[in-house]
């Protein structure tokens, strides 16, 4: 196991880091982050996908106006296909190092150490580099500085490791959709309940001929779900395997939101004045808690738009009803691979419930997986309106973990337009179904105009891939970069 100690103390040798950063997912963001302030940056791609970077280069310095882009992009790009090729030195802003397959960077660790490069993360890092389901090959091989949490990229693989996000969420003590685990058991022709249950159900497993994509089967109650599951088996796109590892829940309805976050180790050690002390005031935490909680930031919110099941959703009722039963019959097939993502905001006073819910998660994985979570992550959820009883949700001035019997008046929950006599308040519940612990791929739709949280408290343009270069520009100017990596 690669120790986080060993990766602080390379990077104390670092005099110029580089941004080493994987050719997929969000790295475009990242890229004019680095740009942005200054930092220079090597992106690994394949030959499938290099037409990506080399078709959208993001060059020239920090405040230089972008007017002639082949003459800056000749000027600032260079084109390798081996690491040793690069010069640490030189005039070069941005490296397109282009690799046979992505997992081929394990083999260049010491020329990457010799580059001085450091890996922000993303899923893309840990489903092409990371090996099997516990990211093997990235904590034990992938002796790189890492800038994120390299012990907890494996907890996004529900159902194939013992701590899953489900179980920090669970830590947390934050709502998520209702698990029919020992409800079931698996059979050779799929699954069978071992009594009826009739409310509507979802279940998520790894597609048998795709891996790295998710198989989603809907149903409206377990008969439903038994037909259809012998239906995938049947064609090939379950398997007895992916049976075992996957997660069978209920449905929950109302929007889905992903909401990102970034966590700033920097300024957790910062004195945030009377902003701190009202923390430890109203919501009866110690200082440094509230540090932790004022260092969470709240940047974004995106929602994610799925081939084919976008276009199904937008057709009448009866067209759906249709084509689900052209389905059963095998004669058409819906599928749910994330394509686009849009924008969103929210309701103002929501932002507590996401806040809430992200420092609980947060501490969670403080607590469990120490030093937790670094830099850029999200919370994906699905924000419905139930009784707080169904998902004993908890008051908003007791979301610390002192949680316990304490007073439930609409007020505790921050509500306002609710009668003090009702016996079982109804309400906004935060469901978390996914959790990034790292940058999130939706979050690239801020790339190049921000997010409206962040750029409000900056001032400036923000996106998460900025807010990401910024940490390391301040942990390089502050002479504390070991505390951002792993």
């Amino acid at each position: 196991m690669i120790e986080r100690e060993e990766m602080q103390e390379v990077v104390r040798r670092y005099k110029e880091p580089i941004c080493l950063i994987l050719g997929s997912h969000s790295a475009l963001d990242k890229i004019q982050a680095a740009r942005n302030f200054g930092l220079r940056r090597i992106v690994y791609t394949t030959p499938a996908r290099a037409i990506i970077y080399l078709s959208n280069p993001i060059v020239g310095k920090e405040n230089e106006n972008i007017e002639d882009l082949p003459t800056l992009t000749k000027r600032d790009v260079i084109v390798r296909f081996d690491p040793k090729d690069i010069p640490k030195n030189g005039d070069w802003k941005e490296a397109i190092l282009v690799l046979d397959n992505y997992s081929d960077i394990v083999k260049y660790v010491d020329d990457l150490i010799n580059l001085e490069c450091i890996h922000p993360t993303d899923r893309a890092f840990s489903t092409y580099v990371g090996g099997d389901e516990k990211c093997s090959k990235i904590e034990k091989e992938f002796a790189v500085p890492i800038v994120g949490s390299r012990k907890l990229l494996k907890i996004e693989n529900r159902g194939e490791v013992e701590r899953d996000y489900y179980w920090f969420a669970e830590q947390a003590g934050i709502p998520t959709p209702k698990s029919y685990k020992g409800k079931y058991e698996i059979t050779n022709s799929g699954i069978k309940f071992k009594e009826f249950i009739d409310e509507p159900m979802l279940l998520k497993a790894e597609h048998a001929q795709r891996q790295l994509e998710r198989e989603f089967i809907w149903a409206v109650d377990s008969h439903d779900m038994e037909e259809q599951v012998e239906k995938k088996l049947s064609s090939g796109e379950l398997s007895i395997e992916s049976l075992k590892h996957a997660r069978l829940e209920q449905i929950v309805l109302g929007p889905h939101a992903n909401i990102n976050f970034f966590f700033s180790p920097l300024y957790a050690q910062e004195d945030w004045g009377e902003s701190e002390e009202a923390f430890q005031k109203i919501y009866g935490v110690d200082k440094k808690t509230a540090r932790i909680f004022l260092a969470n930031e709240f940047i974004s919110i995106d929602e994610r738009r799925e081939t084919v099941w976008d276009g199904i959703r937008r057709m009448p009722i009866d067209i759906q009803q249709k084509l689900k039963e052209k389905e059963r019959e095998g004669k058409f097939k819906s599928t749910f691979e994330v394509t686009l993502h849009s924008m969103l905001s929210i309701r103002e006073s929501l932002i507590k419930d996401a806040l809430n819910c992200a420092n609980a998660f947060l501490l969670a994985c403080l607590k469990y997986e120490p030093p937790g979570i670094i830099g850029p992550w999200c919370l994906q959820t699905i924000i419905t309106w139930d009784k707080v009883s169904k998902y004993n949700y908890k008051p908003v001035l007791k979301f610390d973990a002192t949680l316990g019997d304490v007073p439930k008046t609409a007020a505790d929950y921050g509500l306002y337009d609710v009668s003090e006599k009702a016996k079982d308040i109804e309400m906004h519940i935060f469901v978390t179904q996914d959790v990034a612990v790292r940058h999130g791929g939706g979050a690239n739709v801020h790339m190049g105009v921000g997010a409206q949280y962040s750029n409000a408290k900056y001032k400036r343009i923000m996106s998460l891939g900025d807010r990401t270069a910024l940490e390391i520009r301040n942990a390089i100017k502050k002479k504390k970069l070991e505390e951002l990596v792993t």
